[in-house]
């Protein structure tokens, strides 16, 4: 017969055992469940990166089509009539038989065709700024601000501290970048009258700033009805700031002008 002591000690080593078994299936299922949560994590965190990189691919599409569509635009509503104009007046210089009349036709050809040569000088660099390839991005804006004070009314002031020049890819982003914005302060900025860029570097940080002094604009508003509206430009621009690992950051309110800053980080040249 047992005694009570070995009942107790035989009761404690049941418990003991019941109890290393209950931790055990409690350490199982907790890790059965971690392990389903961080599969769940991962598969969320895998959708969230195709998902960025499908608006990614649609911004770039979107933006690609924005510009086919400004060229288009410019050949038919500006090549496309100068040309045709050119032709009428050439018809009518073969009818002619005055020779004042005729020399006065000509003359108006001559300026007509060198109003066409100059539009497409324009719209080749705006396609692709040889200036930038050749001379760098502080001549290629130099060259986009002078093309923006001849053929606007909207005065750009450009201020460049540029020495340690960046990869081509990273200037020629840059350039679209203000490219882009300079056009959507001519387009948009109302009652502006002078548009600022900067582009400074420091240590290892390049940063490109357009401000200008028109109507502005409630940027949380913008940000809601973006989805309705398109905002090419905008996306274009935030898809490069992404090929750049950037900083994109931008100021506006109604009355207060419009100003974007854009920063790079190079360690390259540290």
């Amino acid at each position: 017969m047992d005694t009570p002591a070995e009942v107790s000690f035989a009761s404690l080593l049941f418990i003991g055992i019941g109890f290393m078994l209950l931790a055990g299936v409690a350490l199982v299922v907790f890790l059965v469940v971690y392990q389903k949560r961080l599969l769940q994590q991962q598969l969320r965190l895998q959708q969230a990166e195709a998902d960025y990189q499908q608006d990614l691919l649609g911004a770039v599409i979107a933006a690609q089509e924005h510009e086919r569509e400004r060229i288009g635009r410019d050949l038919h509503d500006g090549i496309g009539s100068t040309l045709a104009t050119a032709k009428l007046l050439l018809g009518r210089l073969e009818s002619t038989v005055a020779a004042e009349e005729a020399t006065n036709l000509t003359g108006m050809v001559k300026d007509i065709l060198a109003n066409a040569v100059h539009d497409v000088r324009g719209l080749s660099h705006s396609l692709y700024p040889a200036v930038l390839d050749r001379f760098g991005l502080a001549e290629a804006l130099q060259h986009l601000a002078d093309v923006c004070n001849e053929t606007s009314t909207l005065e750009v002031a450009l201020v460049i501290d540029y020495r340690q020049p960046l990869a081509l890819a990273q200037e020629l982003a840059l350039y679209r970048i203000c490219q882009e914005l300079l056009h959507n302060a001519q387009k948009h900025a109302q009652g502006a009258t002078l548009v600022r860029v900067q582009l400074q570097q420091c240590g290892t940080r390049v940063s490109l700033t357009v401000e200008d002094d028109g109507c502005g604009f409630d940027i949380g508003a913008l940000e809601a009805s973006r989805p309705a509206s398109g905002g090419a430009g905008l996306r274009s621009i935030e898809v490069r700031v992404q090929m750049l690992h950037a900083r994109l950051k931008q100021h506006s309110a109604p009355g207060e002008g419009t100003r974007t800053l854009v920063e790079i980080e190079n360690t390259s040249f540290a």
